[in-house]
C-alpha cells in the first residue's frame, strides 16, 4: 500500500512539473483600440529606415467594428513623393479603401471576409518597385499603380500621419509585421498566407537575404512588462515604437492568427 502511494506522489509530481512546462505562454499581438500606432527607424535614434526604392511591408491584421465615422487606417506609407493609405470601411464588413496623396484612388470589397471579427487575420501586402505600387489582400493582387521613385519611406501601421498630426487610429490586433528589402513575388506572398507561420519553404530561398525587419510580438506572459521599442527578431538594427495617445493604453495580447 505504502508503495503505491510513493508511485501516486511520485505520478502527481511530474504530471504539475509538465504542468509548469507547458502551461508557458506567449504574447502573440499587439491590441490597438483606437489608443496608438507603430513606426518604424533604423537604430535607437529613430531615423527612418533607409529603403530603397523597391521594398515590399506585410501586416498580418485583425480588426473590430469601429463605433465612430473614421475610417480606420491600417496601413500609411510615405515620403516626398506620394503617401498611400489603405483604410477599412467604417460602414461595410468587407469593404477596403485606397488612398494616394489624400485621394481616393479605389474601393475594394472583399468576398467571403468579415472585416469586423477580430479573430479573423488577414495579410496586407504592398510591394513598392520602384515607379509601381502593388497590393494584395492574403493572396489576392487588389490595387496597382503607378507612382515617382522615391526613396526613405516612412512607415505607419494603425493610423494616418500627416505632418505630426495622428488620425484615423485602428481597433485590432496587430499580429506580424515583415519588412524586406525586395519586390516579393506573387507565389512568394500566396505562400505566405497559405502558410502563415512560415517565412519561406526552405532556409536556401534567396529572399531570405532581403528580409531586414520581422517583429512577431513573440514575448513570454511572464517576463516584465515589455517595451514599447522593439528590435527585429533577427537583429537587426531596425525597430519599431509602438505609440499611445496620453491617458491611453495599448496592450500585448495572447490572441494570434
Amino acid at each position: 500500500m505504502i508503495k503505491i502511494l510513493y508511485i501516486v506522489l511520485i505520478n502527481l509530481c511530474l504530471i504539475s512539473c509538465i504542468d509548469l512546462i507547458t502551461e508557458e505562454e506567449f504574447y502573440e499581438s499587439i491590441h490597438l483600440q483606437k489608443s496608438g500606432w507603430l513606426e518604424f527607424y533604423e537604430s535607437t535614434i529613430n531615423q527612418t529606415i533607409p529603403l530603397l526604392d523597391y521594398f515590399t511591408f506585410q501586416v498580418w491584421f485583425s480588426s473590430n467594428s469601429s463605433p465612430d465615422l473614421d475610417a480606420p487606417c491600417i496601413l500609411n506609407i510615405k515620403n516626398t513623393s506620394w503617401d498611400l493609405a489603405i483604410y477599412k470601411n467604417p460602414n461595410s464588413t468587407n469593404l477596403l479603401m485606397i488612398y494616394i496623396n489624400q485621394e481616393l484612388m479605389n474601393e475594394v470589397e472583399i468576398d467571403n471576409v468579415d472585416l469586423n471579427n477580430p479573430n479573423n487575420f488577414h495579410l496586407i501586402t504592398v510591394v513598392i518597385n520602384e515607379t509601381t505600387i502593388m497590393i494584395y489582400f492574403d493572396e489576392i493582387q487588389i490595387f496597382e499603380t503607378d507612382i515617382l521613385p522615391d526613396l526613405n519611406s516612412e512607415l505607419i501601421v494603425g493610423a494616418k500621419k500627416t505632418n505630426e498630426t495622428i488620425t484615423n487610429l485602428w481597433t485590432g490586433y496587430i499580429d506580424e509585421i515583415r519588412l524586406w528589402q525586395d519586390t516579393l513575388q506573387s507565389e512568394i506572398i500566396t505562400f505566405h498566407n497559405q502558410y502563415p507561420h512560415k517565412i519561406s519553404a526552405s532556409y536556401d530561398d534567396e529572399y531570405l537575404n532581403h528580409l531586414i525587419g520581422l517583429w512577431d510580438f513573440k514575448i513570454n506572459t511572464m517576463d516584465e512588462a515589455p517595451s514599447n521599442k522593439l528590435q527585429d527578431v533577427n537583429n537587426n538594427d531596425n525597430y519599431t515604437i509602438i505609440y499611445t495617445l496620453e491617458s491611453m493604453i495599448n496592450e500585448f495580447s495572447i490572441n494570434g492568427r
